[in-house]
């Protein structure tokens, strides 16, 4: 049986969230056309998504890397130096940027002919110390790195602004939703009156995101009497910070933290609204996305990423950032009008499932790494959902 073409997948673990679950998809599509992906992590936990990897026959190889210092940095190269002489690759995909630099090093130094980096977010100049920290390692990944692919074009402007790149070493490819978001069954909700509407948000408990916002505008509403509930799905260093907020808010009753989930596309077909509250250093939101996919209106707020999937607001509800009262006003003009919210949820989706599919997205890896490319889908009318 012949050897399929090996491409090597590098994550920073196997959170159940942004990249790593990027990167199951990626590899189910690429299986599908015959490669081989081969995942290393970098850090043994959180390791949410093993048993995934596992179901699809992944092999994972977890870095044993030095805690801190500038060892790390050596180790990583010398690491991938040797997973590539063993496996022989012919591409190498790096999920982390900066690491991307070493793993670029380590990767050229064995042979591999074709290395790409991930850029999922717009890049964070308001850390002075970490942004230096990130332009020193793209620069001197430079020379060994083909390309950084951009999930969004606002992320490539700033890129190409901010670190110092030429826009030719440059891609966007949107990322791409999983396949289990576009084929929802999600109905138009008909509310009755002692029904919750339920809020929700898919995302880390992270700085670059902004749950306290939606937060307080939950209070907003209940201050208005509305029967709403927040659905806050997701996990990160910031929890204990929300559980306090919610609590000084004296909305425990209304405000849930789910926590990490793996069944999003049910929860998320249970919603009324998606709520995508967030700040400047968003990449793309693909947790907006994958709600557009089922079908469910969204609000988000405008900053650039969000612009450009929602098309300046056709597609949703655009309001000010770090507003909790616009963010209230704007969830309270779908409750009075749930009809035009759901036209144009249904529009949004259209367009989801054509501009931000997970095949599209495989197709534009799988060309600028060199490996045979997957089918290229057949998008099927979308049917009117039914009451």
């Amino acid at each position: 049986m012949p050897r399929k073409d090996c491409v090597l997948i590098v994550l920073m673990s196997l959170a159940a969230e942004g990249t790593p679950r990027l990167a199951l998809e990626l590899s189910r599509e690429w299986i599908d056309a015959g490669v081989q992906p081969l995942i290393v992590v970098m850090q043994r936990t959180p390791n949410d998504l093993a048993s995934d990897f596992a179901a699809l026959g992944l092999t994972c190889i977890v870095l044993d890397l030095p805690d801190r210092g500038y060892a790390r940095y050596l180790a990583l190269a010398y690491r991938i130096f040797a997973i590539a002489r063993e496996h022989r690759p012919i591409a190498i995909l790096s999920m982390p940027l900066g690491w991307h630099a070493l793993i670029a090093i380590g990767a050229r130094m064995a042979g591999v002919k074709r290395i790409i980096a991930h850029v999922g977010n717009y890049p964070n100049t308001g850390a002075q110390t970490a942004f230096r920290k990130f332009k020193i390692l793209v620069q001197l990944g430079r020379p060994f790195t083909d390309c950084l692919v951009c999930c969004s074009h606002y992320v490539r402007t700033g890129t190409v602004r901010h670190f110092g790149v030429r826009e030719s070493e440059t891609a966007v490819i949107y990322n791409g939703f999983p396949v289990a978001f576009g084929n929802s069954t999600r109905k138009t909700h008909r509310q009755s009156d002692d029904a919750p509407f339920i809020i929700g948000m898919v995302a880390r408990l992270e700085g670059h995101k902004d749950q306290p916002t939606l937060i307080r505008a939950a209070r907003i509403l209940r201050m208005r009497g509305r029967n709403v509930r927040i659905w806050l799905i997701g996990d990160g260093s910031r929890r204990d910070e929300f559980e306090s907020l919610i609590a000084a808010e004296d909305i425990g009753d209304t405000v849930q933290l789910l926590g990490m989930r793996k069944d999003i596309p049910d929860l998320v077909e249970k919603m009324h609204v998606f709520a995508f509250s967030t700040t400047k250093d968003e990449g793309l939101g693909i947790a907006l996305i994958e709600a557009m996919a089922i079908g469910v209106p969204v609000v988000a707020s405008d900053v650039g990423a969000c612009r450009e999937v929602l098309e300046d607001g056709r597609l949703g509800t655009l309001v000010t950032p770090g507003d909790a009262l616009a963010m209230a006003n704007a969830i309270d003009a779908i409750i009075a009008d749930a009809t035009f919210a759901e036209a144009r949820a249904h529009l949004a989706r259209t367009q989801v499932v054509q501009t931000f599919s997970m095949a599209e997205m495989a197709r534009g890896y799988s060309e600028l790494l060199g490996l045979p490319l997957p089918e290229k889908p057949e998008y099927a009318p979308i049917p009117d959902r039914a009451a």
